[in-house]
């Protein structure tokens, strides 16, 4: 088993049982019965193995007085050797008491129950050995290479850890059609992160905000308790509705409008199935006052309209000076970029991840923001038609080491490109096709006479246009020519899905369309 470094590493301790013990199998299993009802896990078992010389020096270094003993007790026979692990307690201290002391007839006035007492002969054939500290047990489980003990950490809810998935929710709504992912993408950078939160008000029926409702006015009124018994406040018993006097409150807490992932967890199987679908295909950004507030799509465009201005603007006052009021009155504020979900990914595909697969929202928002300065600096390159090579990088000012640029955590962190990714990204060329087609008479190397024009025609098809008014189409292009129109993957688009070209004769598809509807009626 590898090491995981996405894995928690459990607390163990290194235990052996010596050669006269490991002779009798059933005193052994006596012994594993014992360790596991004490609570031990027994880890990276070795049921039977003979040690070395180098191996009984490295673990019993510090009983110099007894070396000669030992060393011949130890070479003698077979040794039991594993790591033991405790859930709740430190199983050092848990082995040790087993065990007893080191001396079976110390440990017999002692604890006689313990393994030494019942099973020790003699200081020397004290039958059993644990670590004495984690340095100990460490350095003891390296001499016989067993990997550290893990295991999987447990799953908690955290806003500041964030996975691609729930980025993807809030910069690709369902609700959307061509939704501008890299302006959601920089405000979840400057304003973020985003959450799977739900407001009661605005993201659910009217049946299923009752019931968010009457769940967060039960988690509210649990947090005013637990606070008033931190404070030591005695808890007053609410005032019934015959008696219209209401008594103080001591501890004052906003209102919550929000139902959390917690939250969302525990009521799920009670809301409709619209209800179901929106939990499960949307991440918002929290705002207003005590962060209660959703923030609706009007909002967020608005928003990513002023950040884009006043960035545009601070540049150009760099470059053109009082101008710069006039001409931003005239750019259009919509970012010119756009990403594809592929290129978001190939941005993070540096960043480490937890167990989950979820990246800390700290090393997004450094990324974010240095391919945001490079896509602003692309932009006013077109504005103002100054070479983008030109336009100098602030944090290379400052001479740091290369390690701390290429680290996410350095507020150093730089993006080794000048141009944004949609123009530098290249898909995956198809290096096989997944049918076999005939031969094109195009790429034929010897042609016969009659094939000179249509394999001219061919090539000139394959590399060319050929423009046409629409009242000419039908007399001059083949009925099996079809407009092609560039799509990208999913719902988003660079063309409007519902375009067509329409015409006022036969030969336009919409009006042919239209003809046989008329023909059938």
């Amino acid at each position: 088993m590898l090491f995981d470094p996405k894995q928690e590493n459990l607390p163990y301790t290194f235990a052996m049982i010596k050669p006269d013990t490991t002779l009798k199998p059933n005193v052994v299993q006596e012994v594993v019965n014992k360790i596991e009802a004490a609570g031990l896990t027994i880890k990276n078992f070795v049921q039977v193995q003979e040690l070395y010389r180098e191996e009984v020096l490295n673990l019993f270094y510090k009983q110099q007085k007894y070396m000669d003993e030992i060393m011949t007790y130890m070479l003698s026979g077979e040794c039991v050797m594993f790591l033991l692990c405790h859930e709740t307690e430190n199983p050092i201290m848990v082995w040790k008491k087993m065990i007893g002391n080191k001396d079976p007839v110390e440990a017999k006035k002692v604890d006689p129950q313990s393994l030494r007492a019942i099973y020790g002969t003699s200081i020397i054939k004290n039958e059993f050995h644990g670590s004495d500290d984690p340095f100990s047990a460490n350095k003891e489980r390296d001499i016989f290479k067993f990997p550290i003990p893990q295991k999987i950490p447990d799953f908690k809810f955290d806003k500041m850890l964030v996975s691609i998935e729930t980025l993807f929710k809030f910069l690709y709504p369902p609700n959307l059609e061509h939704s501008n992912a890299l302006e959601r993408l920089d405000i979840f950078a400057i304003y973020g992160p985003c959450v799977n939160y739900h407001s009661v008000d605005q993201c659910l029926c009217r049946q299923c905000a009752l019931i968010g409702k009457e769940h967060i006015e039960g988690v509210r009124d649990s947090l005013i308790a637990s606070e008033q018994t931190k404070l030591g406040i005695k808890i007053r018993p609410q005032p019934t509705t015959a008696t219209k006097t209401q008594l103080p409150q001591r501890v004052q807490l906003p209102p919550i409008r929000l139902l959390k992932e917690e939250d969302i967890k525990q009521v799920y199987q009670q809301l409709c199935e619209k209800c179901q679908f929106h939990c499960n295909g949307y991440t918002h950004l929290q705002g207003g006052r005590n962060m209660q507030h959703i923030m609706t799509d009007q909002e967020l465009n608005t928003l990513a309209k002023e950040m884009n201005k006043q960035e545009i603007l601070e540049l150009l006052y760099s470059e053109k000076g009082n101008a710069a009021n006039v001409m931003i009155e005239t750019i259009d504020l919509n970012e010119p970029n756009h990403y594809t979900k592929e290129m978001i990914e190939l941005l993070f595909q540096d960043l480490e991840t937890d167990y989950y697969n979820r990246f800390k929202f700290y090393h997004l928002q450094n990324v974010i923001l240095e391919d945001r300065r490079i896509r602003m600096n692309a932009w006013m390159s077109i504005l103002i038609n100054k070479p983008i090579h030109r336009f100098k990088n602030p944090k290379l000012v400052c001479k740091v080491p290369a390690e701390m640029r290429k680290n996410p955590e350095s507020i150093h962190y730089t993006i080794n490109r000048i141009l944004p990714l949609n123009q530098t990204y290249k898909k995956k060329d198809i290096t096989k096709m997944p049918l076999d087609f005939p031969p094109n008479l195009a790429d034929k190397e010897k042609l016969n006479p009659n094939e000179e024009k249509l394999a001219l025609l061919k090539k000139l098809h394959r590399d060319t246009h050929h423009m046409v008014e629409i009242q000419d189409a039908k007399k001059v292009v083949s009925n099996g020519v079809y407009l092609l129109r560039k799509y990208n993957d999913g719902r988003n688009g660079e063309w409007d899905n519902y375009s067509s070209l329409k015409g006022m004769n036969r030969g336009s598809f919409v009006n042919y369309e239209d003809q046989k509807k008329k023909e059938k009626l």
